[in-house]
C-alpha cells in the first residue's frame, strides 16, 4: 500500500474507558455517560475541556453503524458542527449495553435536544446502571486514515493517534497485559493504548491504536517492535498478510 494514500474506512476500537453519569439536561429515564478520563494511560489526569468528551446515550436495541450514522447526519445541531457518531456495546457484568456515542458535541446544554432528534427518528433510550466504573467498550466507527509505511497509519482526525498492525484480535486482558509490559519495562511509559481491527480491500486488519502528545512514526514502530518481542506464537508473515 502506497505511503501517503489517503484511507476512508470502517472498523472498531476496543478499550477500556472511565465513566460519569450526566444528571442534568436530559430525557427522563435515559442514561447519558460520558469518558471522564480519555486517554488516562497518557495524562494521568483528566485534561481540561471545556466541551463534553466522548457520549454515551444508552439506547434500547444495539444499532449498527450505518443506522447511527444515518440518525445523526439528519439531525442540524449534528451536521453543523459535524458531530462524530458511531455505534458503541458497553460490556458490563457480562450484558452488552447498547449506546451511541458521540463525539464532538458542542455543548451540555443542547443534549436533551438532542435525545428528542434522535427519539423522532424512532431511537428509544433507556436507563442503565455500570456496576463497573471502567467498564470495557467496543465503538464501531469511521476512520480517516493516511499511509505511513507497510502497517502504519496516522490519524488524519486526531493529530495525537496513529495505529499499527497486529497479527491477531488479542484477547483484553491479554492485551493489557502485554502494554503494562511494554510501559514499565521500556522507555515508553508515557502512551495510551487500544486495540480493535479496519477493513482494508474486504480484509480485517488488526490493529493496535497509540495515543501520544509526541507522536510520530518512529513512536509508533519502537512500540510495535517491544510488543512483537513479546508475542512469539504469530510469524511477521502472517502479521503483514493482506494488507499491501
Amino acid at each position: 500500500m502506497k505511503t501517503g494514500k489517503t484511507l476512508k474506512i470502517c472498523g472498531s476500537i476496543t478499550k477500556k474507558e472511565s465513566l460519569v453519569y450526566l444528571t442534568g439536561n436530559k430525557l427522563e429515564n435515559t442514561t447519558i455517560a460520558e469518558a471522564d478520563q480519555p486517554y488516562s494511560n497518557y495524562y494521568g489526569q483528566v485534561p481540561n475541556k471545556p466541551e463534553p468528551n466522548s457520549l454515551f446515550l444508552f439506547t434500547e436495541m444495539e444499532y449498527s453503524l450505518e443506522e447511527a450514522l444515518r440518525f445523526t447526519q439528519n439531525i442540524d445541531i449534528c451536521a453543523k458542527n459535524k458531530v462524530n457518531a458511531a455505534s458503541a456495546v458497553i460490556y458490563s457484568a457480562q450484558h452488552k449495553l447498547p449506546a451511541i456515542r458521540i463525539r464532538n458535541f458542542p455543548d451540555y446544554q443542547h443534549l436533551k435536544i438532542l435525545q428528542e432528534c434522535y427519539k423522532k427518528q424512532g431511537v428509544d433510550f433507556v436507563k442503565r446502571n455500570i456496576p463497573e466504573s471502567e467498564p470495557v467498550i467496543k465503538v464501531n466507527k469511521c476512520f480517516s486514515l493516511q499511509v505511513a509505511g507497510d502497517g502504519y497509519f496516522l490519524d488524519l482526525d486526531e493529530p495525537n493517534e496513529g495505529y499499527f498492525a497486529i497479527p491477531y484480535n488479542p484477547k483484553f486482558q491479554e492485551f493489557e497485559a502485554l502494554i503494562q509490559d511494554v510501559r514499565n519495562n521500556t522507555s515508553h511509559s508515557l502512551f495510551d493504548a487500544a486495540f480493535g481491527g479496519i477493513i482494508i480491500k474486504g480484509t480485517v486488519v488488526d490493529i493496535v491504536r497509540i495515543y501520544s502528545g509526541h507522536l510520530n512514526l518512529e513512536l509508533l514502530k519502537s512500540i510495535k517492535e517491544e510488543m512483537f518481542k513479546r508475542i512469539k506464537t504469530t510469524s511477521k508473515e502472517h502479521y503483514l498478510q493482506g494488507i499491501h
